[in-house]
């Protein structure tokens, strides 16, 4: 049996443009969090940091202007913040036969499961990112995490959406379109919520009594965003399952609220609620993601980690940064 070492380059142009496609689309398909920040795509051979600006607005110019006399000005006020690109990446090992010339099916399920492996890790760095934001509110008025121990209640997102508003944080007002990953169209104005999908429940019981408006009663289902579940009190909640938990962290809880698995404490549930620009990152694409294959050959004899040449392995790559703003 005459076999060779094999390696990405010796793959047909359009098994390698297969394989990429599916990484990609897989894994832009779990990007929950993603879809709302700033794009800023890097350059080949830019660097590994990345640095963009913040603009304060400028206040109200209520002095009166003289005739012929031109105001002293103002100075819009900027602040320089800088993004370090990291890397993340594995691999898979697959013991079957590898195909160059054709779509090996082995291969693609590998891309698959490292395009879901990407995406998701892209989420949970972006999401543990929005974490670290220090403005809190606990649901039913509580002062700590530690007290919480009741359901969401209207009255709660309504005080989140009165702190936004008188702190002019803007609306989102556009959407990603995910077959680009940066490429934007219109939607109503609101601010977005994202939170776990065992929240649906919660949301649903306050439609009745709280306002709670499902995505299926929406008037148009023109730019609804992918997760999205409804609008309560000017916000439109996404659901993921990626969204945090910190098990058994409140307080005992209340009559019909389900207590921790093994514990006699609440799950502590966080829901990020934000604004349009509220955070950034590298837009996933070609550029900054790729798929690594490599199998092995009869001529591969440096190599004694597969002495029989049984193994090929199946990698994916992507360099990102994320940061809140």
């Amino acid at each position: 049996m005459s076999t060779q070492y094999m390696k990405a380059a010796d793959f047909s142009r359009a098994a390698l443009t297969f394989y990429e496609k599916t990484l990609l689309t897989t894994s832009r398909s779990l990007l929950t969090y993603a879809q709302f920040g700033e794009k800023f795509p890097m350059k080949d051979k830019s660097g590994k940091t990345i640095n963009f600006a913040r603009y304060a607005d400028l206040s109200a110019a209520t002095t009166e202007l003289g005739e012929a006399i031109t105001p002293v000005g103002s100075k819009i006020l900027k602040s320089e913040i800088t993004a370090t690109l990291r890397q993340y990446g594995d691999w898979v090992g697959i013991s079957d036969v590898t195909t160059m010339t054709g779509f090996d099916p082995e291969i693609t399920i590998a891309a698959e499961k490292l395009g879901r492996q990407q995406g998701l890790t892209l989420d949970t760095v972006l999401r543990n990112e929005l974490m670290q934001g220090t403005n809190e509110v606990f649901a039913n008025s509580k002062t700590s995490r530690e007290t919480i121990k009741d359901k969401i209640q209207k009255a709660d997102f309504q005080k989140i959406h009165r702190f936004l508003r008188s702190n002019d944080v803007p609306m989102i007002t556009k959407m990603i379109d995910p077959s680009t990953g940066i490429a934007t169209q219109p939607v109503p104005a609101a601010y977005i919520a994202i939170g776990h999908t065992d929240m649906i429940t919660d949301l649903e019981d306050l439609e009745a009594s709280g306002g709670f408006v499902p995505v299926h009663k929406y008037a148009s289902s023109r730019g609804v965003f992918e997760g999205e579940v409804g609008t309560l009190a000017g916000i439109r909640f996404i659901l993921t399952s990626n969204a945090p938990i910190t098990y058994a962290a409140g307080d005992t809880p209340s009559s019909g609220i389900q207590a921790s698995v093994n514990a006699s404490k609440t799950d502590v549930y966080s829901t990020i609620i934000f604004g349009e620009g509220a955070f950034a990152e590298v837009p996933l694409n070609k550029g900054n993601s790729g798929i690594i294959i490599k199998a092995k050959g009869a001529k591969d004899t440096m190599d004694t980690s597969d002495p029989l040449n049984q193994r090929s392995t199946v990698g994916q790559v992507t360099s990102a940064f994320a940061i809140a703003a």
